[in-house]
């Protein structure tokens, strides 16, 4: 195992803590609550999207980085996504619901420290279009234990498509 120490499950209650966290975070992002879902992260974040490179079936899939952001960055894209005057892009605002699913939670490094790994499936809709997008993906995040309660200090999202159809991606996943 290369020295790594194995994983080790979080217990029950940490699990429903986590899990509760999840859902409550999910349903901020839902009702476009960008100020207290950004709450919800630590100052040093660093929030990633990637989708597969996929050549040929024999090659290995390799993930290509379409967002990587940190505190600033995220801080400027919900600012912008919470005020209409700032985007064409959400204005209307889109009708989002995420679903997050299969839940695993492991002890990190230190035990303020949780290794999650979720999957991801986001609808989105604008009432300006008959079409809808949907966005399925694994997420892995490092969640630490504040004093304010669990925080995301890191997320990677790694989208199941390789061609995003609704042009930009002005969701938070």
């Amino acid at each position: 195992m290369d020295g790594e120490r194995p994983a080790q499950p979080v217990d029950t209650d940490t699990y429903v803590e986590i899990l509760r966290f999840m859902a409550d975070e999910a349903a901020l992002l839902d009702r476009l609550a960008y100020a207290d879902w950004f709450a919800l992260l630590t100052d040093d974040i660093s929030y990633r999207i990637t989708t597969p490179l996929v050549r040929d079936r024999d090659d290995v899939v390799q993930d290509f980085e379409i967002v990587d952001e940190d505190s600033e960055h995220l801080r400027l894209r919900v600012d912008q996504l919470a005020d209409p005057k700032l985007t064409r892009a959400e204005n209307p605002a889109s009708l989002h619901r995420r679903l997050v699913a299969n839940l695993r939670a492991d002890y990190g490094d230190r035990p303020d420290r949780f290794a999650v790994t979720t999957n991801l499936l986001v609808y989105k809709n604008r009432s300006s279009n008959a079409h809808a997008d949907i966005y399925a993906a694994e997420r892995f995040d490092l969640l630490l234990r504040t004093e304010r309660g669990l925080r995301i200090a890191r997320r990677h999202v790694r989208l199941d498509q390789s061609v995003l159809t609704g042009g930009t991606l002005s969701t938070l996943l």
